[in-house]
């Protein structure tokens, strides 16, 4: 067994504690495939309030000089009376350096209407890929912050080489917050025997620390702790 690095959340490292795993330990929380063929319950509503009516459930937006066309992922429950709509977005530009966008909205409940009232749009949230592409895979999970924190993870590959890289948004009163970037899976195609690594999440102190346990060509384990402050 290998143990890796402990890395910082935020401004400073606060301590340096490693725990191990073995490669088939459970993940903290799913992670599944981003489908953008499938309208989640629930969220044509939040949809439309953000973005317009669409008998599609999906719509085009100029963000930084690209035409994006979003579709809904899905609704996350905030403290208070907030909700959160997370959106994933395509890239008109399909080249290999093109990226797509993931969106967050918050939203309230419309005392009078009840409906909802936009709170507040941040357009490009988390990881993407290439192509074009948004996020490939997202998931959430309250257990890192106590707050809900978004998973949205992406990469490509170039001359062989696959990366991706996890993401992890702070869904915060104030707006989304990026709290840590994981390197989540690593290939080498380019000779015979390259290696091949994949990380998941797989413990959490909530609000200090979080360990990657990676399986594959290695088995590693890494610690991530959040700096002082919380930032």
């Amino acid at each position: 067994m290998k143990l890796g690095r402990i890395h910082r959340i935020g401004m400073a490292l606060l301590s340096l504690a490693f725990a191990t795993f073995p490669a088939s330990a459970q993940a903290l929380f799913p992670v599944t495939d981003v489908d953008r063929d499938t309208v989640p319950a629930g969220t044509p509503e939040a949809f439309a309030a953000v973005f317009g009516t669409s008998p599609k459930n999906e719509a085009e937006r100029m963000v930084k000089g690209e035409k994006i066309t979003f579709v809904p992922l899905t609704l996350i429950k905030l403290p208070g009376d907030v909700t959160a709509l997370v959106s994933t977005g395509a890239s008109a530009c399909e080249a290999h350096a093109c990226a797509g966008l993931n969106s967050v909205h918050y939203l309230r409940r419309d005392t009078v209407g009840h409906g909802y009232v936009k709170a507040g749009e941040w357009l490009d949230v988390g990881m993407s890929g290439t192509w074009g592409n948004p996020a490939a895979r997202w998931g959430v999970s309250d257990a890192i912050t106590g707050t809900p924190v978004l998973y949205t993870e992406g990469g490509g590959t170039w001359q062989g080489y696959s990366c991706d890289v996890a993401v992890l948004t702070e869904l915060g009163p104030k707006g989304p917050v990026e709290i840590a970037r994981v390197p989540i899976y690593y290939s080498d195609a380019s000779r015979d025997d390259g290696p091949t690594l994949r990380g998941t999440i797989v413990a959490a102190e909530r609000g200090r620390s979080f360990t990657v346990s990676y399986a594959g060509s290695e088995r590693v384990s890494e610690g991530y702790v959040r700096g002082v402050g919380g930032s």
